[in-house]
């Protein structure tokens, strides 16, 4: 028995689906390495700077999805944001806002690397890698001693401003490990414990691919939906952090990626309709807001009161969600198509079923690879085969109604 068999028959096989869809979203080791390599390099530019830098004690660390876990290739044209900070281990009350700031900005100035490539901004220093990947550099100070807040220069306001990048990372890495041991994980040690007693030659996967937390993976998996369901729409396009810290915040220790999403999903139209209900019948407005978990003071979701547009766009985009969602748990497989994009979809179903089909003699399993790749023909006494008969047609309905 294979680890594919494995799972099918412990009930398991859709969850190894949405985590081989999740790993599919993952940035390529090609593009990993550049990143790394331009984060290791901002560092060392820094270092090497005899005005500022070199005199103060300072870290550089990523913050966002790169620190939490949570990456997903872009899609199509769009490119990459690495966040790193430059975070100087001193009071900001030494420094004014611009001090640092200016000194970030000279130092960047100065490098033939980076002076074509920089871009002024709010807060941070962005770096275009064009057509790949940018990276934005966030300055900022300590506020106290051994606490994880700094104070970064706000340049429309010309002072400081509170963050937390370290505190939020944190936070949100906390909440994933609250699950116990997701279905997928455990199944996969009880398969490797079973593999080692027999002694079975057989290439068991790599243990990170089932070892990520289901809180992360259903983050993944939310990320490429929001960017195939604004791609026509992007001004009005739901913001990682959004989305990040709502299904941390709904999250309540599911163990898998299934009930994960299934329970978010529910949390959220659920918390809309009351709102909806409470405006009906009573005249009060409310909407849901995304707090920033370690800085309450914050609203991520600030501009919704703004721009309501923001606001009716993500539930919008939560309903359809709930809509497709609702129709894969009612064994409509090809709705992950329009879920997470349709050439992964189908190459990673006939991947399950090739694995499956190994070493069991199952005909249909191999039939139904065969069909789902479209190089199939079919006699007239209904027999498929790879060669002779009628061609049939692409399948990309896997398991759905046509």
């Amino acid at each position: 028995m294979n680890l594919q068999q494995y799972l099918h028959e412990n009930g398991l096989q859709r969850e190894d689906l949405l985590t081989r869809i999740a790993v599919s979203l993952e940035l390529d080791e090609t593009r990993k390495q550049r990143m790394d390599s331009a984060y290791n390099a901002v560092y060392d530019i820094l270092e090497k700077d005899e005005v500022f830098f070199s005199k103060v004690d300072f870290l550089v660390y990523p913050q966002g999805s790169k620190a939490i876990g949570t990456t997903v290739k872009p899609r199509g044209k769009e490119e990459f944001d690495l966040d790193i900070t430059v975070e100087i281990r001193d009071l900001y009350y030494n420094y004014t806002s611009s001090e640092i700031y200016n000194h970030l900005i000279r130092v960047l100035s100065a490098s033939d690397v980076y002076k074509e490539k920089l871009v002024k901004k709010n807060r941070c220093a962005r770096i275009n890698y064009v057509g790949d990947f940018h990276m934005d550099i966030l300055p900022g100070c300590i506020v106290i001693n051994g606490d994880s807040k700094i104070m970064v220069p706000d340049r429309e306001l010309s002072s400081w401003s509170s963050s937390n990048p370290k505190g939020y990372s944190n936070w949100f890495i906390q909440k994933a490990e609250t699950v116990d041991n997701s279905y997928l994980n455990k199944a996969f040690r009880s398969f490797s414990a079973l593999n080692e007693v027999k002694a079975e030659q057989e290439e068991i996967p790599d243990d990170d691919v089932y070892s990520k937390e289901p809180l992360k993976r259903a983050v993944q998996l939310t990320k490429r939906f929001r960017d195939i369901y604004f791609e026509k729409n992007p001004k009005y396009k739901t913001s990682s952090i959004v989305l990040t810290t709502i299904f941390g915040e709904f999250y309540e220790g599911e163990p898998s990626i299934y009930q994960t999403i299934d329970s978010i999903l529910d949390k959220i139209v659920q918390r809309y309709s009351d709102y909806q209900y409470l405006f009906e019948s009573k005249g009060v407005y409310k909407r849901i807001k995304v707090l920033n978990p370690v800085n309450s003071d914050e609203d991520f979701t600030e501009k919704w009161d703004k721009e309501k547009e923001y606001y009716t766009q993500f539930i919008r985009f939560a309903k359809s969600y709930k809509e497709k969602w609702e129709k894969l748990k009612n064994g409509d497989f090809g709705v992950a198509e329009e879920l997470f994009g349709s050439d992964r979809i189908k190459g990673i179903l006939t991947a399950q079923l090739k694995e499956m089909a190994k070493n069991g003699g199952n005909q249909l399993e191999a039939a139904g690879v065969t069909i789902m790749s479209g190089n199939t023909f079919v006699d007239r006494s209904g027999n498929v085969s790879n060669s002779g008969g009628y061609r049939s047609k692409e399948n990309r309905n896997f398991g759905g109604v046509e």
